[in-house]
């Protein structure tokens, strides 16, 4: 199998947790990736990634501290993978496209829908290929809804509820989810969200919505529990206390183009919850989109539910893509705990394909930027007013709020 030359920017959280999606796809018979290079504007955090890839693969990849240097020193270069701060997601992207490299850039795509504009004309200009690391629908969980959907498994969908509110005033992973002019946590976690939505039921067309900063002051965890030494390190150094200016709550009704009305709710703070996930059919329902590490159920009209194994046992028609068959054999990635590193294998796997055979991405930039957009689509509606076009907000004619972001970071009109 052809292997694309692949360099990491970006060598945080994040990106560690990349290395470890490498190391998984390099376990299966479906490996075709080689890390060349890892690029950090900290020598420090890309020196910490290389020790961490001698572990995870047997090979230290060279250490560049610029993207232009490393395309450089590395001509034979296929692609990049973009793991950076979100704020900065569009500059580093674009000068890769302008270098001639295929890129892969984790959600979101950027922090505003013109960045995301940017991205895609950049792309379409240097006829390359623009993947977006949207994980949660590569889930076994979210595959299967999609069958049952697409099958009528519950008959004709008419609404549906994505609630994901939890109580609270912590620092989420880290400082910056909570800066408004870096994105902020409701970006940073929605996108997922939008995704699954418009994943299962299609395009929006509208949306009314509500955002609020309940919390005035986020404070760092007393409990210290990350998983990788450079979460460690920096959970350690983190301030006790920081002042948030993005918002942290989220209330909204999407009205989506084929009619279903989607109840919202999404957010991090308060002293109360409430999470589900529903939709519902006029001849069922399904409990969950579907999820990274997550599981469904069903329940049809006059039957009991039925748990994400039954529905294995008894659908028709249902199959996982080789790769994604051989990680998860059971078609069930709860209680798997490697399923985030799987999933970005999965991804990896798929860019590799698109640059050695000329196959379409998943989720490329157009579609990146319809999942900002939708997040957008709940803050511009707050401002105006009034229920606003996804599509408004897609070509940035709904933009009041975007705009203060694009001015504090210099994004220039596309």
């Amino acid at each position: 199998m052809d292997r694309i030359r692949l360099g990491l920017v970006g060598c945080g959280g994040m990106g560690t947790r990349h290395l470890y999606g490498l190391r998984e796809l390099a376990q299966t018979p479906f490996d075709n990736v080689e890390l060349c290079g890892l690029c950090d504007v900290r020598r420090e955090n890309a020196d910490l990634a290389a020790e961490e890839a001698e572990k995870l693969l047997g090979i230290r990849p060279q250490v560049f501290t610029s993207l232009g240097e490393m395309a450089q020193e590395l001509p034979d270069l296929d692609a990049v993978d973009v793991v950076t701060d979100p704020s900065v997601h569009q500059d580093v992207v674009c000068e890769a496209l302008d270098a001639g490299l295929h890129v892969m850039v984790e959600k979101p795509m950027a922090v505003t829908v013109k960045a995301c504009r940017q991205m895609v004309e950049s792309a379409g200009r240097n006829n390359r290929i623009l993947s977006v690391a949207e994980n949660f629908r590569r889930d076994p969980s979210a595959r299967l809804v999609r069958h049952l959907l697409a099958t009528g498994a519950i008959g004709t969908p008419y609404m549906a509820l994505f609630h994901s509110q939890s109580a609270g005033d912590h620092i989420f992973i880290t400082p910056w989810r909570h800066l408004k002019e870096r994105g902020g946590f409701l970006l940073d976690m929605g996108v997922h969200f939008t995704d699954m939505i418009r994943y299962q039921l299609g395009d929006i067309d509208e949306v009314y919505g509500d955002v609020r900063l309940i919390e005035p002051v986020r404070r760092k965890s007393g409990l210290i529990t990350a998983d990788y030494t450079f979460y460690r390190r920096r959970a350690e150094a983190m301030d006790i206390e920081i002042d948030p200016t993005a918002e942290d709550t989220s209330q909204a009704m999407f009205k989506m183009e084929n009619g279903v009305t989607v109840s919202w709710m999404a957010g991090i703070s308060g002293h109360g919850g409430s999470g589900r996930q529903l939709i519902l059919g006029d001849r069922g329902c399904i409990e969950g989109f579907g999820t990274r590490g997550g599981r469904v159920s069903l329940k049809l009209a006059d039957r009991e539910a039925m748990t994400q194994e039954q529905i294995l046992e008894t659908v028709e028609d249902f199959e996982l893509d080789p790769l994604t068959s051989h990680l998860f054999p059971s078609g069930v990635s709860a209680g798997d705990d490697r399923a985030d590193w799987k999933l970005i294998a999965i991804e990896y796997h798929e860019l590799a394909e698109a640059v050695a055979h000329g196959r379409n991405v998943e989720v490329n930039g157009t579609e990146g930027l319809k999942d900002v957009a939708a997040i957008y689509a709940i803050f511009e509606s707050h401002r105006a007013g009034r229920a606003v076009k996804l599509s408004e907000v897609e070509t940035c004619q709904v933009y009041e709020y975007q705009a203060e972001i694009d001015a504090a970071l210099g994004i220039d009109q596309p």
